[in-house]
């Protein structure tokens, strides 16, 4: 109830713009290569990204207004601009690379080594590997589609809303 549509572009402004500044000082070559020097703040600052736009999306799918669908749209394609440009950093997938390479990965719990597993995974099927012009490509790609199911999900909800039975 306490979040108003007004609130949403600088929530996510401040929001993206921490994790960024959070991958650049991780992504430095000085920057440590191990569970609580670079998975655990990323994790911690991509799930309060979550949790924040999670609570938007939901409210967009549950209490849609043309305020509150103007603010989901103008601020999704800087949500899928960030996590593309997430997955296609070569720079944070070599971090992450070498933590599996590393003694520490073999210390850390099943659980700790499968989230390495799986981000080395997700840097491969975002695109991390491709050449440029693909990778642009790809984030292209990806825009079409948030914007293609933006789409069809407004118009969902607005058949659902002008449904009647006679």
């Amino acid at each position: 109830a306490s979040i108003r549509t007004e609130h949403i572009a600088p929530a996510v402004d401040h929001l993206l713009a921490a994790n960024r500044e959070l991958i650049s000082s991780l992504t430095r070559p000085e920057a440590p290569v191990s569970w609580a020097g670079l998975v655990k703040p990323l994790e911690d600052a991509n799930e309060q990204l979550g949790r924040a736009w999670g609570a938007v999306a939901h409210l967009h799918g549950v209490l849609d207004s043309p305020e509150l669908r103007t603010a989901y749209e103008a601020n999704q394609p800087k949500i899928v601009q960030y996590y593309t440009e997430l997955g296609q950093n070569l720079r944070l997938f070599d971090k992450y690379k070498a933590l599996a390479a590393s003694a520490e990965f073999q210390s850390l719990e099943p659980a700790q080594r499968r989230i390495i597993e799986n981000e080395l995974r997700d840097f491969r099927l975002s695109g991390a590997e491709l050449p440029d012009t693909e990778k642009k490509r790809f984030a292209d790609c990806q825009d079409e589609l948030a914007r293609v199911c933006t789409l069809f999900s407004n118009n969902v909800l607005d058949a659902t809303n002008a449904f009647t039975l006679r």
